[in-house]
């Protein structure tokens, strides 16, 4: 595996690094991304919100310095496609696509920089067929927000090591806090910044220098938000963090869960690509680690995957926290699928099985109806059956003439608040200060509201608050949501009321 040499800076164009022969991999990506992009902008409108993105939605209508489980930006970005094309499904997932197709762009730069064009290109073609990367540039996470951040950061700190102009570094900072304040992950790669500095000998002067202090104090400057909301709301995110890291009173080594946790990276990578990833960084640790180029791009997923491997010890960890480690992964990856071929031409038929399956395997995932999974099975199922439970929820609004609707979970909530008409405040039951972010909100009055809807995704007892505030609670609806004639989720609505 060989890596080239990069050029000191970003400034000049094209055609003044690369013969004018070398531009045709550029324009094929090109028109990959925008025939990617344009295809995505139509089919997010055919597929409902999944329960997350109607929860940052609802965020959006509170727009604040941040949220109890997670930074500000995902709101705000929202806030920006909602006020452009209204309250809307291509409203919130615009601007998904748009960063998605950032990101690829992105990841096409920094390989290009990194090793050549047609390594780039094919770069650009594995993210796009990677079921996670693809299925998740339909929507509107704080993924897509968190990995475009960590990608530019990563071409803006490669620029920055070699121009060593402060203003790059102050740059770097701006980006990697814009990232922490979609996702709390991106700041391991301030440390994934030292590990390369500190392994790096011709860089390792850099580790405490102006260069770093600037890119601290700017970073420290674009997490201010987060900082502030916490001051003035007692550290929630804290007990945000501790509640996700899956260590409830003690860490214990279960080896089961971090196997759990990495079969689980390897299905949604696809698994011929999951293995071969493995093997990829496992390799060139072994053989290449003194070049680099090689070692920046360790550099960013090593400590990812030191971080959440040891949390996995304890308790498997969600198959995203590693999405980071992508940007790095796929470039080792396809430089050492393209090695592997040049030197043993028979591994060409491996990798295009490898493509091949994730390719098909994305493009089932993309509309899996004419599969007719049970529900319990179907991969799509978050995104199925909204329109059918708000259907049945608005006939009992009407039938029962009330106008306070309480969900048990930010899902039926917030999906609630998004798809009916007029788009209705809604709540959860009365819970502790900081559980969730309704909570952080004003909640309803129960003197001022005689008769309410309680719908829940439970058969458990009903919540001790509304035993209190309501003296009947009766079932008016008991039924599944239905998505192309199959059941998706079992739902109960209750008539709250008082005597």
């Amino acid at each position: 595996m060989s890596f080239n040499s990069p050029p000191s800076t970003i400034s000049c164009t094209a055609s003044e690094q690369r013969p004018v022969h070398s531009l045709k991999p550029l324009f094929v990506a090109v028109a990959i991304l925008a025939g990617l992009t344009l295809f995505r902008l139509w089919y997010v409108t055919r597929i409902e919100l999944v329960p997350d993105e109607a929860y940052y939605w609802v965020w959006s209508k509170h727009l604040a310095a941040s949220y109890r489980d997670k930074g500000p930006a995902i709101a705000w970005v929202i806030a920006l496609g909602n006020w452009l094309f209204g309250d809307t499904v291509f409203g919130v997932r615009f601007f998904g696509v748009v960063l998605s197709t950032g990101i690829s762009w992105q990841l096409y730069v920094l390989a290009r920089r990194l090793a050549d064009e047609r390594t780039a290109l094919w770069c650009l073609i594995l993210a796009n067929v990677i079921p996670m990367l693809a299925l998740g540039s339909l929507l509107m996470t704080i993924d897509t927000l968190s990995l475009f951040c960590w990608a530019w950061a990563m071409n803006v700190f490669w620029t920055a090591i070699h121009s060593r102009k402060p203003w790059h570094w102050m740059g770097l900072g701006l980006i990697i806090g814009l990232g922490f304040l979609a996702k709390f992950t991106n700041g391991l790669q301030l440390a994934c910044i030292a590990m390369f500095l500190v392994w790096s000998k011709p860089h390792r002067s850099l580790l405490f220098s102006k260069q770093t202090v600037a890119m601290g104090l700017a970073f420290c400057v674009a997490i201010l938000p987060i900082v502030w909301w916490n001051v003035h709301t007692g550290w929630i995110h804290a007990g945000a963090l501790h509640s996700r890291s899956g260590v409830s009173t003690s860490f214990q080594i279960r080896p089961f869960e971090l196997l759990r946790f990495i079969g689980g990276q390897i299905a949604v990578l696809s698994p011929l690509i999951g293995i071969g990833l493995i093997v990829a960084v496992v390799e060139t640790c072994r053989k290449n680690h003194r070049d680099t180029n090689a070692r920046f791009l360790l550099s960013h997923c090593l400590p990812i995957y030191a971080v959440f491997g040891f949390f996995s010890l304890n308790h498997a960890g969600k198959e995203n926290w590693m999405a980071p480690a992508l940007i790095a992964g796929i470039v080792v990856l396809t430089t050492y699928w393209r090695a592997l071929v040049a030197r043993k031409p028979l591994w060409r038929r491996g990798v295009a099985v490898a493509l091949g399956l994730a390719c098909v395997l994305t493009l089932v995932l993309h509309n899996t109806d004419y599969l007719r999974l049970p529900s319990k099975y179907e991969p799509l199922r978050r995104a199925q059956g909204w329109a059918d439970f708000t259907a049945h929820v608005q006939r009992a609004r009407l039938e029962h003439h009330t106008d306070l609707l309480i969900g048990n979970h930010y899902s039926q909530a917030s999906m609630m608040q998004f798809y009916l008409p007029g788009h209705p405040t809604t709540y959860l039951p009365e819970e502790p200060y900081g559980q969730n972010q309704f909570t952080l909100w004003p909640t309803y009055q129960a003197a001022e509201h005689p008769r309410a809807l309680f719908v829940t995704d439970k058969t458990d007892p009903l919540p001790e608050s509304l035993k209190r505030e309501f003296t009947h609670c009766d079932v008016v609806d008991d039924f599944w949501s239905q998505h192309q004639g199959r059941d998706m989720t079992h739902f109960i609505i209750y008539l709250c009321h008082r005597d």
